[in-house]
């Protein structure tokens, strides 16, 4: 990386966050607002509600040279215990703001509320540390100095912890500690390939000494990232474009985009540029390729129709499979889909697809095992088909196999014609 980036570390606070009962979803939002401050969060973690947990982990992390952010246990009840927590993991005494409870208790007589017994301990904090006002809940925030770094403390409840960062913390951190470099990433989405083989591709350039590297797997959706600390968009665009660009074109039609774009979107893209209407038959999907690609605004513009056709009936009856290949070969075919794929001639549609597959957990033969599915493809007067292995759960065999679907319509849009493979992570072994 062009520069070394400070470090910090994010404790979520709550045996409730701890025992799985609360997903910790400020720690994912704070490491990335801490990123444009330069602080570059290498440690998340949740604790109890037990003091010495607490104080544990807050002074490990300022030994270790961190800027710790703590996430909840600052309210009135018997189970808060932060504040204790964090003038001893500091060593200092814990002090009341005599000024900051009047305007506690000013609150609560405007509101005509008498206020509470031992509520007083909102307003504490550790000697010497800088009050952080809260006008989103009850509970004032602190934030104190250690050595080289520091301990800013915030509540748990994500409303109240993202208003006080926007209006008063991120100030105060800036105030206290200045800002150096923020941290600027850039990502490529791919589909079609294992994270493995990827990783062997474009190796070189994850492990380029300019930027930090990693690759992230989304289900079958990979992520390549490249991040690097720099004054400005500008200059970090000056470092990671030439790694972003690379890996591009070495791996051509396996990036469906970059950023959060979705496989969804580019897909419906790709055909509104082309100006393709599709024509769909799902059956073990159950409408989950329609579903993602109606999610994406100006998708009227591409989808003409779906069916959902789980039975063997439905599929005689809708789109005319025989009853012989049913009876011989069974709806997971490649028989079976391109019967499908030819019930859909009759819509007019320039792309058609159809897919069947076991999903499971039942239903698996050793000829035919979970997650078994057939994909077919027509365009005008050719027709493709292809069988797919798909690991995974029920869930995960139809959400793959409908990316795998989104993904042929994608690559048929842009080539004007129907690919060789859909997704060669899905291709059965030999």
């Amino acid at each position: 990386m062009t520069q070394t980036p400070r470090q910090a570390c994010i404790v979520a606070v709550g045996s409730e966050v701890v025992q799985g009962y609360v997903v910790n979803t400020n720690a994912a939002w704070l490491a990335q607002e801490l990123a444009g401050l330069g602080w570059d969060v290498v440690r998340h973690e949740a604790v109890t509600d037990r003091e010495a947990d607490i104080t544990h982990a807050v002074k490990a992390a300022l030994e270790a040279g961190l800027l710790v952010v703590v996430c909840g246990g600052i309210g009135p009840t018997v189970d808060d215990r932060t504040r204790q927590a964090a003038a001893a993991a500091l060593g200092l005494p814990l002090r009341l703001d005599h000024d900051d409870l009047a305007r506690l208790q000013e609150r609560y007589s405007a509101a005509g509320r008498r206020f509470p017994e031992g509520s007083e301990i909102q307003c504490m904090r550790p000697e010497g540390a800088r009050l952080v006002p809260n006008a989103f809940g009850t509970a004032s925030c602190f934030l104190a100095r250690h050595a080289n770094s520091g301990l800013c403390v915030l509540p748990g409840v994500p409303r109240e912890l993202k208003g006080i960062w926007a209006e008063e913390m991120r100030a105060a951190l800036v105030e206290e500690f200045g800002v150096q470099a923020p941290l600027f990433a850039r990502e490529l989405k791919c589909f079609g390939l294992p994270e493995s083989d990827l990783n062997n591709r474009v190796r070189h350039l994850l492990e380029d000494p300019r930027a930090e590297g990693a690759i992230l797997v989304d289900d079958a959706v990979i992520r390549l990232r490249w991040r690097a600390a720099a004054q400005d968009q500008a200059a970090a665009d000056q470092v990671l474009e030439p790694l972003v660009a690379e890996a591009a074109q070495l791996l051509g039609d396996l990036v469906i985009g970059t950023g959060d774009v979705t496989l969804e979107q580019v897909t419906v893209q790709a055909l509104r540029e082309r100006g393709l209407r599709v024509a769909l038959a799902e059956s073990c999907t159950g409408g989950m390729v329609a579903h993602l690609l109606t999610n994406v605004p100006g998708s009227s513009d591409v989808l003409l129709e779906s069916c959902v056709v789980y039975a063997n009936e439905a599929k005689q009856r809708r789109l005319g499979v025989k009853p012989e290949t049913l009876a011989g070969q069974g709806a997971v075919s490649e028989a079976a889909v391109l019967e499908m794929l030819q019930g859909l001639n009759a819509t007019g549609a320039q792309l058609r697809l159809a897919v069947s597959g076991i999903a499971g957990p039942g239903g698996g033969t050793p000829e035919k095992p979970v997650g078994t599915v057939w994909l077919a493809a027509g365009m005008g007067d050719t027709a493709r088909a292809w069988r797919l292995r798909v690991p995974g759960d029920r869930e995960l065999v139809k959400w793959r196999s409908a990316r795998a679907a989104l993904n042929t319509l994608r690559l048929a849009a842009l080539h004007n014609r129907l690919p060789e493979h859909p997704a060669q992570w899905f291709t059965p072994p030999v």
